[in-house]
């Protein structure tokens, strides 16, 4: 089975006061509990970037990710700057961005979407992303980026006639999608079109 999360923000302690609506003391054990509450050894684990803010484990939320089943995949986001420490937590490590295949479906994944709306940031990786979706066929992207806001806005994709959905833990209550999720999406897209 993969899963896919994003935006852990691990050890961010002023994350709260950015978004104190949904975010609180104690969000990554909740991460962590809901991670192992679905992985299996069989598993891979795709991580959209924004992972830790550093690598001082005082509470151990590191040492516990490392522990967790399955295979763990990082395509990194704009806070992902040590990518030697990095490895140590993580099977494999992108850049910017990977393709997936999931039956018969080009998934890209990135941790910017194609359009973001609410702050406006990155306005270049964005405009990569719709071009790699583009230029790859591409049915379907996966992104992160996007922290909750009280418009409701997961991003602006759509607009640039992109499918997606946002894996920010902040819009799915603190737990991975699962492939299970991606295909009931994409029947549903197919159902409509």
């Amino acid at each position: 089975m993969m899963y896919f999360i994003s935006d852990t923000h691990f050890y961010h302690e002023n994350i709260i006061n950015l978004n104190p609506e949904v975010r609180f003391k104690g969000f990554e054990i909740v991460i962590l509990t809901n991670l192992l509450k679905v992985l299996k050894p069989e598993d891979t684990l795709y991580h959209l970037g924004d992972f830790t803010w550093h690598f001082n484990d005082k509470n151990e939320y590191l040492r516990i990710w490392k522990a967790l089943p399955g295979r763990k995949i990082l395509v990194m986001g704009n806070h992902d700057k040590d990518k030697e420490s990095l490895k140590e937590y993580f099977d494999e490590i992108y850049d910017f961005y990977k393709i997936i295949e999931h039956k018969g479906k080009r998934i890209l994944l990135s941790h910017y979407p194609a359009k973001d709306p609410i702050t406006e940031r990155y306005p270049d990786r964005q405009e990569m992303v719709r071009e790699i979706y583009f230029k790859e066929n591409c049915d379907l992207l996966i992104h992160g980026h996007v922290h909750w806001n009280r418009e409701g806005i997961k991003c602006a994709c759509k607009d640039y006639r992109i499918e997606c959905i946002n894996a920010n833990v902040e819009w799915n209550d603190y737990k991975p999608i699962s492939e299970r999720e991606i295909d009931k999406l994409i029947s549903y897209e197919k159902a409509k079109n």
